[in-house]
């Protein structure tokens, strides 16, 4: 026989109070309604009151055991047995479709930098002038859109240009180390591929060369999670920087004297970038600027200014 807890009682004897007190209306109204119906402050709340049927003790604590046994069942916790599975551990956050539909939702993150920066036009426009010019964006190309059969031409600032090109952002750890000795060991990493940048860093004899090169290998992780290519991926830019407060002690010397050592630590910061995109729009600009400039003449068609001396200087 399954126990019912104490507070089921103090509910069963709210529930015998509740059905005493409408007995007594009812009574009341029946007797007021056969004495005088006009006059009745009820109204026809007696007749309803009359047809109500109040549910007994026994039904009421019935209802109640049948609802918490379902509940403890639901659980797994009904009648010692352990057997049955839990709902807890059918559902979780994993599973639940709709609670990640929910975060999905709430993530700007998640979406892409054409989707935060460009409007759905700017997007098309962009993705066509990509793909007319080889894979990267040309400032100064006319696009036509296949639906409308419009001409578009679209310009982007430096910044949304390098946002919209793939690229990854790494960091790494606190370091212990200073800025001299990681300024002096990155500035061979500055412009070579990914993968030609990890070797060196697992043949270098510095004591930075480890923490250096774990930071790319995650920069490889991140690559194939964004499917990108590694092989594709260069060093676009890598620096350092100090990381949080510096530790200080005291160094103890002869003669009465003392010092100050100072514990350093630093942090690696890296920019990975596309060959095929930003290497090649680089290339471009470079080259159209080398254009654009002005062809170098050593004298000028120009009147000579000021007065000649009266000899010839060599």
């Amino acid at each position: 026989m399954m126990m019912i807890p104490r507070y089921m009682n103090q509910i069963s004897r709210r529930v015998v109070v509740g059905s005493r007190l409408l007995q007594t209306t009812s009574r009341v109204a029946n007797s007021s309604e056969s004495n005088n119906n006009t006059n009745s402050l009820f109204g026809n709340l007696g007749t309803t009151t009359t047809t109500t049927s109040v549910e007994s003790k026994d039904k009421v604590l019935e209802n109640i055991s049948n609802r918490l046994e379902m509940s403890m069942e639901d659980e797994g916790e009904s009648g010692g047995d352990g057997g049955k599975k839990n709902v807890k551990d059918t559902i979780t956050p994993e599973t639940d479709t709709e609670l990640q539909d929910f975060i999905k939702s709430k993530r700007r993150y998640e979406r892409t930098p054409q989707e935060l920066l460009l409007s759905p036009l700017k997007r098309q426009i962009y993705e066509l002038n990509c793909r007319r010019n080889g894979g990267f964006y040309k400032a100064d190309t006319v696009v036509k859109l296949p639906d409308s059969g419009k001409k578009y031409k679209l310009h982007l600032s430096r910044d949304e240009i390098e946002i919209l090109e793939p690229s990854l952002y790494l960091q790494s750890y606190r370091i212990k180390s200073t800025l001299k000795k990681a300024t002096k060991f990155l500035r061979m990493f500055r412009g070579i591929d990914l993968e030609k940048g990890i070797t060196q860093c697992h043949f270098s004899k510095k004591g930075l060369g480890k923490e250096v090169g774990d930071l790319l290998e995650q920069g490889l992780k991140d690559a194939q999670k964004m499917n990108l290519d590694c092989k594709d991926l260069y060093i676009s830019r890598i620096w350092t920087g100090s990381d949080g407060a510096w530790m200080k002690r005291v160094d103890i010397k002869g003669r009465g004297r003392m010092g100050i050592i100072t514990h350093r630590y630093i942090h690696v910061k890296c920019v990975l970038k596309s060959k095929s995109v930003t290497l090649k729009r680089l290339e471009h600009e470079s080259r159209m600027k080398q254009e654009r400039r002005k062809p170098w003449i050593q004298l000028a068609n120009e009147p000579i200014r000021g007065v000649m001396g009266g000899a010839y200087r060599w």
